[in-house]
C-alpha cells in the first residue's frame, strides 16, 4: 500500500512537469509566430511584470515571457495575457530599483523609462532572470544611435 502511494505521487508529479513544459513550449510557439524568426534576438520565461506607472492601482504580479526583438522589447503574461511593447527609439533609461508605483517590489527589478502611446514618459518595471545580460543586449540593440542611461533608484539598502 505504501509503495503504491509513492508510485501514484511520482506519476502525478511527473505528469504535472510534462504538462507545465508542454504549456510553456506551446506559449513560446504562439508568441514566436507573431514575429519574424530573424527578428527574435533573445527571450526568457519567468519574468515578473509589475505594471506601468500610468495605470492606476497597486503593482501587478504578472508572470510571463519577455522577448527582445530587433525593433523593441515585448512582454506577454502567461495567464493574464497582459502585453507591453516598447519600440526601438522610445526607450530612454533603465533603472535598477526596488520600488514601483510607490510600493516596494518583491525583489530588485529593472524599470524602463519609455515613451508610451500618448507621447508621455512612462515607467514599466520587471524582474528578469539574468538582468545584466538583458541590459547589455538591450543597450547593444535598442540604443544604437543614442546613449541609454542606466542607474539605481533604491529605497532599501
Amino acid at each position: 500500500m505504501e509503495i503504491s502511494f509513492y508510485l501514484i505521487f511520482a506519476v502525478i508529479f511527473l505528469a504535472s512537469m510534462v504538462f507545465y513544459n508542454w504549456f510553456k513550449q506551446n506559449s513560446l510557439r504562439k508568441e514566436f509566430k507573431k514575429f519574424d524568426k530573424n527578428d527574435i534576438l533573445m527571450h526568457t520565461y519567468g519574468v515578473y511584470y509589475y505594471g506601468v506607472e500610468s495605470e492606476k492601482g497597486k503593482i501587478l504580479n504578472s508572470q510571463g515571457l519577455m522577448i527582445l526583438l530587433k525593433n523593441g522589447l515585448y512582454y506577454k503574461g502567461s495567464l493574464d495575457k497582459r502585453e507591453l511593447f516598447i519600440p526601438e527609439g522610445k526607450l530612454y533609461s533603465i533603472v535598477v530599483t526596488d520600488f514601483h508605483k510607490g510600493q516596494l517590489t518583491y525583489k530588485e527589478c529593472l524599470a524602463f523609462y519609455f515613451e508610451n502611446e500618448k507621447g508621455e514618459v512612462d515607467r514599466a518595471a520587471f524582474s528578469i532572470p539574468h538582468p545584466k545580460v538583458w541590459v547589455d543586449r538591450i543597450r547593444e540593440v535598442l540604443a544604437k544611435d543614442k546613449n541609454i542611461i542606466i542607474h539605481e533608484e533604491l529605497l532599501e539598502k
